[in-house]
């Protein structure tokens, strides 16, 4: 997240490289400050304290601490996505199915892109975890304006999230409707998965 909001770009670890320099600091020793910058700054700042080095070397070497202003930065989005900023100093085998995905939206999510591109991407989430997440997107849609074109073979998914659906087989344009309804029953008929039907 640091990286993709640009508390992680070049220019800034070129201006720590060059103020390192004139400190006397050697490149391993900057390394290992970096490191720190993925740390809440408090707990940072403590690790110093902890070993003798005055905390504020990270403020000169690095303004905009990165942990802190990702939080600052994603929090809007996270609360949209019903996602507590502490997963940000999670592992990520800590996390349940459900906030890995919510975490790999944030990340795509934070640059505010106007279009958001998604092939097949929730099919490992039980339902209720599923529903939450559409309606998380939905919520950030209307937000944002963001348009979400997604390649999907769960009808139910198709039918809450949708409002225009293509049908298409083998490259051919079968149906194109705003109706989604409709569109599920065509594509539940072609491929003969009556067993797809809510009704049976």
């Amino acid at each position: 997240l640091a990286a993709r909001l640009g508390y992680k770009n070049n220019e800034i670890v070129e201006n720590a490289k060059k103020i390192a320099k004139e400190e006397g600091l050697s490149d391993e020793i900057l390394d290992s400050l970096y490191l720190l910058t993925d740390l809440n700054e408090d707990e940072a700042k403590h690790r110093l304290e902890q070993i003798g080095i005055m905390p504020e070397i990270l403020n000169d070497l690095f303004p905009s601490f990165p942990a802190t202003k990702v939080k600052e930065e994603v929090k809007d989005i996270f609360d949209l996505l019903d996602l507590s900023i502490d997963v940000l100093d999670r592992r990520s085998y800590e996390l349940s199915g459900g906030q890995k995905v919510r975490a790999m939206l944030s990340l795509v999510l934070c640059s505010k892109p106007d279009i958001l591109i998604l092939d097949e991407p929730f099919g490992d989430l039980d339902p209720i975890t599923l529903r939450d997440v559409s309606n998380s997107l939905k919520l950030l849609c209307k937000e944002y304006g963001i348009t979400i074109v997604m390649v999907s073979h769960n009808t139910e998914f198709m039918k809450e999230l949708s409002n225009r659906g293509i049908f298409m087989d083998e490259g051919n344009l079968v149906e194109d409707s705003r109706d989604m309804d409709q569109l599920v029953d065509k594509f539940i008929d072609f491929c003969h998965a009556d067993y797809l039907r809510q009704d049976n």
